[in-house]
């Protein structure tokens, strides 16, 4: 599967889910899409290209950074290279 640029995709790694999207220059951005409000897992909103909290309607930026409440904590960034890369290397 290929991610192209625009686009988002929530896969299983470490014992828990990362949000991963593909900006319009090629990079990726990662996040744990698990809301810092409430525990709930984020749903990635293509048209506004934010992860949204289905639960207490918290929004995030796609690198994790709050739009809209109840949440008051960004959401937690992993930016090990190491586990991206068996990311990209097995889903993309």
């Amino acid at each position: 599967m290929s991610l192209k640029p625009g686009e988002a995709i929530v896969v299983k790694a470490e014992g828990g889910k990362i949000g991963i999207y593909r900006d319009e220059e090629g990079e990726l951005h990662n996040v744990n899409t698990t809301c810092t409000h409430m525990g709930c897992e984020l749903n990635w909103n293509e048209v506004e290209r934010s992860w949204d909290c289905p639960c207490h309607g918290s929004r995030f930026t796609y690198d994790g950074e709050i739009i809209q409440g109840p949440a008051v904590k960004p959401l937690n960034f992993e930016r090990d290279v190491n586990i991206l890369k068996k990311i990209i290397d097995k889903k993309f």
